[in-house]
């Protein structure tokens, strides 16, 4: 069979309980899906059965590179690694960008399927169409650091890729990543524990073969004018100066932070302002550098040189660190926010699923719910770094206390009782990433995100750009896209934007190259035109973002299956209603009237039944699945 243009044409499937390997071409699904996170997407619908617990390892687990990574398109170079919901029981996955991806493509490969329970610890090393599955016990109990050091001192290949879980993924923590290239994290949904229930401790790479477009020269000439264009952009000139750590000041100033587990919107100015001057100044900032075919560079080089954190060194610290770390844990040293976040990534816990349980317990240590007796001796105050770092290898050993907290707030909440269940901060059971009560339409996108509780399924990034009314109607057929606190319209933003970035999962392209972050980058036009140019499947932006939308019926579709989520399921956490937030957007909070209203306009504006909140029979004959109708 003719291999199909710009994929790697086939999908892998690895059974590890009885260490079965196959092969079968992508093209039969592709001719129905875009390659990509259309057909992992359908993978995970149809292969997932029903009535068994996350972490069965009958279940499936997907690695699928997007459908143009490995080509020149900027910033091509995304991975989106897809499992039974660890913390919800529903639709699952992460995302993660570095280089895996790409080689995965060149090894003829568009997506691996693990199933099945390895009876020893093992690892999967690809070369080309050479599947491998090689004993591990002498890497289980390693960090993700130590494992690739280990690894690469065995696999002696030039373009070796790697991607591994560590000691929270071995344990089966809700918080488990998986890290990607050394230090890109695929977190949030418990993918790293999904891993670890198939005894998988890691997978290597290596790939010879070649990707081939469907116009070549135009291919080329248009890929490298939008690389060429996107240097030069002032969002990239900043984002590769300070990383994206550069938004941190500026969503403090705004009052959207998330601040000791949400009991407030704003860090102390003071506090703030030690970790903006670090960024700003480049206090630990020695290089800039980039994923795959990345214009933007986003990623620093970091290393603290002197104090009680230094000789520390990491390559990927984000502005999330900062909410997760500094906000929800109310620390202001940014050393020490570097040091926990590299401490998470050797342990291969998700920061964000980590901290937010840690911000529960601290809160409960706050109001008396909990003492030294329960926390195994550790005086939970807020910004205690040694006890925080205490809990975090906790957490991925499930050591005493951290056991309790290993599987979310929410499910340790449920443990410990007490009325400790209103400071459990989650949407649909997972941990929260975001404050919600300033910002209407990002609270939308979040609430109703399928994975739950996300703002990279339609959160509007528009409502902290300064637009206009005019340009707000020109590029999204709203007026109120720049307005914060404004309910109007922003059931038809969030729809725009969770199509956009489905479309931009399927190509696996990064949201930092786009106008999700800077409206001068690239949009849904410009995605068009590379994809139709790669793939040879012309598609205007408004068939690729109706592709979107098919992946986020594939996505419910799968909610509706596996679990109970309805309306009710679409509410914020009652501190978002009860409780206003600070700053200066004080006394902003999620009035439930309104709520209501909001939800009532994104079930309308798709035809969905605004009493159960899902899509009816013919919505999904509409969008092009009838099987599932």
């Amino acid at each position: 069979m003719t291999q199909p243009f710009a994929l790697g044409g086939n999908i892998l499937r690895i059974n590890l309980a009885d260490r079965a390997v196959t092969i079968e071409p992508t093209a039969p699904l592709n001719a129905r899906f875009p390659a990509g996170m259309g057909v992992n997407n359908w993978l995970l619908l149809n292969e997932t059965p029903l009535g068994k617990e996350p972490l069965d390892p009958d279940n499936p687990l997907i690695f699928t590179a997007g459908s143009l990574v490995g080509t020149m398109v900027p910033t091509a170079c995304r991975m989106t690694i897809s499992c039974k919901n660890v913390l919800t029981g529903g639709f699952g996955a992460a995302n993660a960008g570095g280089n895996f991806a790409p080689e995965l493509k060149y090894a003829g490969f568009d997506h691996i399927v693990v199933t099945g329970r390895a009876k020893v610890p093992v690892y999967i090393d690809i070369v080309d169409s050479n599947v491998t599955i090689i004993d591990a016990d002498d890497l289980w109990g390693k960090t993700t650091w130590e494992a690739e050091k280990a690894l690469r001192a065995r696999i002696d290949r030039p373009t070796l890729e790697l991607l591994s879980i560590g000691p929270a993924g071995e344990n089966m923590a809700a918080a488990a990543c998986i890290i990607v290239s050394r230090t890109r994290s695929a977190s949030r949904c418990g993918v790293g524990a999904a891993m670890g229930s198939k005894s998988l401790k890691a997978i290597a790479v290596s790939g010879s073969g070649a990707l081939h477009v469907a116009e070549p020269e135009a291919f080329m000439t248009e890929s490298l004018a939008m690389q060429r264009y996107l240097m030069g952009v002032d969002t990239t000139k900043n984002l590769r100066k300070f990383g994206t750590s550069t938004s941190f000041e500026a969503w403090n100033k705004l009052g959207s932070i998330p601040v000791r587990n949400y009991q407030a919107t704003q860090i102390d100015l003071d506090e703030a302002d030690a970790i903006a001057t670090a960024v700003k100044e480049k206090h630990y900032i020695e290089k800039a550098f980039g994923c795959f075919a990345c214009p933007v560079m986003c990623s620093q080089y970091q290393r603290v040189k002197a104090g009680p954190h230094a000789g520390t060194r990491g390559e990927k610290v984000e502005s999330q660190d900062y909410w997760d770390f500094g906000g929800e844990l109310g620390i202001s040293d940014p050393a020490a926010v570097l040091a926990l976040s590299e401490l998470c990534t050797q342990l291969g816990l998700d920061n964000t699923n980590a901290t937010n349980p840690i911000a529960w317990a601290l809160e409960c240590f706050q109001r008396g719910l909990l003492s030294t007796d329960d926390t195994d001796g550790l005086e939970l105050e807020w910004g205690n770094v040694e006890a925080i770092s205490q809990l975090l290898a906790k957490i991925a050993y499930r050591d005493g206390f951290g056991s309790l907290l290993a599987d979310g707030s929410l499910a340790a909440a449920e443990k410990l009782g007490r009325n400790s269940e209103r400071f459990a901060m989650h949407m649909k059971g997972q941990d929260l990433a975001e404050e919600m009560r300033v910002f209407k339409g990002w609270a939308l996108a979040i609430a109703v995100a399928e994975r739950g509780g996300t703002h990279t399924q339609g959160g509007p990034l528009t409502e902290r750009m300064p637009l206009e009314p005019d340009l707000s109607m020109q590029r999204f057929g709203v007026p109120t896209a720049f307005d914060p606190t404004s309910y109007e319209h922003k059931a038809e933003l969030v729809i725009y934007y969770q199509r956009f970035h489905n479309l931009l999962e399927i190509m696996g392209i990064c949201f930092y190259a786009t106008y999700w972050c800077g409206l001068q980058m690239m949009g849904p036009e410009e995605a068009a035109r590379l994809y139709s140019l790669a793939t040879g499947d012309t598609k205007t932006a408004e068939e690729l973002m109706a592709e979107g939308e098919k992946i986020l019926y594939l996505q419910k579709a799968f909610n509706m299956r596996h679990t109970t989520f309805d309306r009710t399921s679409d509410y914020p956490p009652e501190r978002f209603i009860n409780e206003p937030a600070t700053g200066p957007h004080a006394g902003e909070r999620l009035e439930r009237p309104d709520w209501d209203k909001l939800l009532d306009e994104y079930y309308s504006q798709r035809g969905w039944d605004l009493a159960s909140g899902k899509p009816t029979p013919e919505n999904f004959r509409t969008v092009g699945l009838p099987d599932l109708a």
